[in-house]
């Protein structure tokens, strides 16, 4: 046999040899690594955006185009329908009461101050917990320059003026 043949042999040879005895890695158990990954949501510049609730409690923004030329209150409006399908199938919820289409026209935006904005919303406010007023103070903001404080008006009462704060709780501006 040449040289050359024999090489070739061989090579057929080993080649599956080495294919059964594998690459050298052992199996592992699943080893845990903290939390999911932050997605970035790429949306143009000013876009509505509604902030909608993770199962562990953490705020995620959801472009709401339809809603854009409304300002904050288009932005409120995408929120208050509630989650739609693509934010149902992520996993995504709201801690906010829900609101019949027809109250939505009670929904309302004014700007108080130059600094401020007053969300007038078709529901009670006073024992919102923290997220959902985090959900509407952020939503509202989604469109605006973040100097903005956000007052909350409810059919109950007025909460304080508020900065959105998506990953903290929603802080008193003053």
């Amino acid at each position: 046999m040449s040289r050359t043949r024999t090489l070739a042999a061989a090579a057929a040879l080993l080649g599956p040899a080495l294919l059964l005895a594998g690459c050298g890695i052992k199996p592992t158990g699943v080893v845990e690594s903290g939390a999911a990954a932050k997605v970035a949501v790429a949306a143009p510049a000013r876009t509505s955006m509604a902030y909608f609730v993770t199962p562990e409690g953490r705020l995620v923004p959801s472009p709401q185009p339809e809603h854009t030329g409304n300002g904050p209150r288009g932005s409120l409006t995408g929120l208050l329908g509630g989650p739609g399908a693509p934010e149902l199938e992520a996993g995504l919820g709201t801690r906010l009461p829900p609101v019949e289409p027809g109250r939505l026209e009670e929904l309302g935006v004014g700007f108080p101050a130059r600094d401020r904005i007053e969300a007038r919303l078709p529901f009670p406010v006073a024992d919102l917990d923290p997220i959902a007023r985090r959900q509407l103070v952020c939503s509202a903001l989604s469109t605006l320059a973040p100097v903005f404080d956000v007052v909350l008006r409810g059919t109950d009462t007025e909460l304080e003026a508020a900065r959105c704060d998506p990953a903290g709780r929603a802080d008193d501006a003053g």
